[in-house]
C-alpha cells in the first residue's frame, strides 16, 4: 500500500466500498426473500391445518349422519330391505345377470329372506339357481360338487326340488353309502363342515336290543384299570344314537376293501375269530335274542351286512362325552380315542367285546352319565397274543411293518380278565352308535 500513489489508493478503496455495498445489498435482499418465503410457508401451513380441521369436522358429521341413517334403517321394518332386494332381483333377472342374482341371494340369506315367507321372486330365483347348480353337479358326477350343491340348496331353502332328491341318490351311489342312510337329513343337519347326522333311536324295541347287548356282553370281572371302583351290576341304557358320517364311512369302506384284497392275495395266517358281541348263545336259555342276532340285525338296519371274510365285527369303546362328539363329527383319530386304555399292545385304538371292560374307560359327566361307542371294526388278519408279558413294539411292528391288521390280546386266557382288540389304522373303524348309560 505504501508504494501506491494517493489517487490509486482512493480508487482501490472506492472499489472495495462499492463491492461491500453490493454484498450487503444482496444479503439484505436474500434475507427479505427468505422472510417472504417463510411467511408464505406459514400461510400454507395454516391453510393446511384449517383444511384438515374442516375435513375432520366434515368426516364427523358424515359419520354421525350415516350412523343416524343406519339407526333409521334398523328401526324401520324389514319390509324396506325386502322391497329393495325384490326390485333389484327383478332387474337382475330381466337382464339375465347371473352374477348379480347370486349376490342378491347372498344378501337375502344374510337377511333371512329365503324361507317360506320370502317374496315369490326371491324364492323363484333361489330355486332357479339351486336347480342349475344341482343339475351341473349331477351331470359331472363329481361327489364333491354334488355335496357342495346339496349344501347350497339347503341354504337357499330349495330342498324340495326334484333335482335335490336326484342329487342325493347320485351322491349315495358315487360314495357307495348304505342304502338306509338318509342323506337329505345329513345335509340338513350338517355338522363340523361335514354331512353328518346323529339320529336318536327312540323305538322301544330297538332300544331293548341295545340294552340286551349290554347285558349279554356284561362280565363281572375286576381289573386294576378300575382303580379300586366296584364292577357295576349292570349298565342301564339311557339313549342310543345312530351316526351317519359320509366321509368317515367312505374311508372305512375303502380300507375294508383294501384289507379284503390283501387277504385274498395271501390267505396265510388268516383266521376268523368269534367275539362276544356276535355270540350265538342258547335261544332256549331265556328266550331272548342272541348277541349274534342283535348284531346282524343292527348291521342290516344300517343296510350294510358285516363281512366275515375280513373279520368285521361290532366292538365297544369307552370314552368321554367330549371325545364321543369329536369322533362323531370328525374321524376316529388315534389322538381322539383317549389314552386311558394304556399301551399294553402298542399305541393304537383299543376295543372290547365286553361292555364292562369298555366301561372302565368311560369318563362320567357330573350327573353320572357315561358314553360307550359301538363301532364297526375291520380286524382283518389278526396277530394273536396270549402271553402275560407283552412287547408293545413287536405288536406295533406286526401291523405297521408286517402283514397283520390288528392285535388280539387274550388277557382272558393268560390273566382271566378280558380280551382286548387293537387297531393302528383309524380308517379300520367306523363309529356306528353312541350309547349313553349309567352304572347300577
Amino acid at each position: 500500500f505504501l508504494a501506491l500513489a494517493p489517487d490509486q489508493l482512493d480508487a482501490m478503496f472506492g472499489s472495495l466500498g462499492r463491492a461491500f455495498d453490493s454484498v450487503m445489498k444482496d444479503m439484505r435482499g436474500g434475507y427479505s426473500k427468505a422472510k417472504e418465503e417463510q411467511s408464505k410457508l406459514a400461510k400454507d401451513l395454516q391453510y393446511g391445518v384449517d383444511a384438515l380441521r374442516a375435513g375432520v369436522e366434515e368426516f364427523k358429521d358424515d359419520v354421525a349422519s350415516k350412523a343416524r341413517e343406519g339407526v333409521m334403517t334398523l328401526a324401520e321394518s324389514p319390509a324396506r330391505v325386502q322391497k329393495l332386494l325384490t326390485n333389484q332381483m327383478d332387474e337382475a333377472l330381466a337382464r339375465h345377470d347371473n352374477h348379480m342374482v347370486n349376490q342378491l341371494l347372498d344378501n337375502a340369506i344374510a337377511n333371512h329372506l329365503v324361507g317360506a315367507q320370502a317374496p315369490s321372486i326371491i324364492r323363484s330365483a333361489a330355486q332357479q339357481q339351486a336347480r342349475r347348480q344341482l343339475r351341473e353337479a349331477i351331470d359331472c358326477a363329481d361327489p364333491k360338487r354334488i355335496k357342495g350343491a346339496l349344501v347350497a340348496a339347503k341354504r337357499l331353502n330349495a330342498t324340495e326340488l326334484p333335482e335335490f332328491e336326484e342329487a342325493v341318490s347320485k351322491y349315495k351311489d358315487l360314495r357307495k353309502l348304505p342304502v338306509g342312510w338318509d342323506v337329505s337329513l345329513m345335509v340338513l343337519r350338517r355338522e363340523g363342515g361335514r354331512m353328518v347326522a346323529k339320529l336318536e333311536l327312540e323305538d322301544p324295541n330297538v332300544r331293548g336290543r341295545f340294552q340286551r347287548l349290554l347285558d349279554l356282553t356284561h362280565r363281572k370281572v375286576y381289573t386294576r384299570d378300575r382303580n379300586g371302583e366296584a364292577v357295576p351290576e349292570r349298565l342301564q341304557l339311557l339313549t342310543v344314537s345312530a351316526v351317519t358320517n359320509d366321509e368317515s364311512w367312505a374311508q372305512y369302506v375303502a380300507r375294508r376293501e383294501a384289507v379284503r384284497r390283501e387277504i385274498d392275495a395271501d390267505i396265510t395266517d388268516f383266521h376268523r375269530y368269534d367275539v362276544d358281541t356276535l355270540a350265538r348263545g342258547d335261544p332256549l336259555e331265556d328266550g331272548g335274542e342272541s348277541a349274534e342276532s342283535i348284531a346282524l340285525a343292527l348291521a342290516e338296519d344300517f343296510a350294510s351286512p358285516l363281512m366275515a371274510e375280513v373279520n368285521e365285527v361290532f366292538l365297544f369303546h369307552g370314552t368321554s362325552a367330549a371325545a364321543a362328539e369329536k369322533i362323531k363329527t370328525h374321524d376316529f383319530r388315534v389322538n381322539l380315542a383317549g389314552s386311558n386304555a394304556g399301551t399294553l399292545y402298542g399305541r393304537g385304538i383299543y376295543f372290547s367285546e365286553n361292555s364292562t371292560k369298555s366301561d372302565e374307560y368311560a369318563s362320567p359327566l357330573s350327573n353320572g352319565v357315561r358314553h360307550l361307542l359301538l363301532c364297526r371294526v375291520t380286524l382283518g388278519r389278526v396277530f394273536y397274543s396270549d402271553v402275560k408279558d407283552t412287547d408293545p413294539r413287536a405288536c406295533e411292528d406286526a401291523c405297521l411293518k408286517g402283514k397283520f391288521h390288528s392285535i388280539l390280546g387274550d388277557r382272558k386266557k393268560c390273566r382271566g380278565t378280558f380280551r382286548e382288540f387293537v387297531v393302528f389304522d383309524e380308517e379300520q373303524v367306523y363309529t356306528n352308535y353312541i350309547l349313553t348309560y349309567r352304572r347300577e
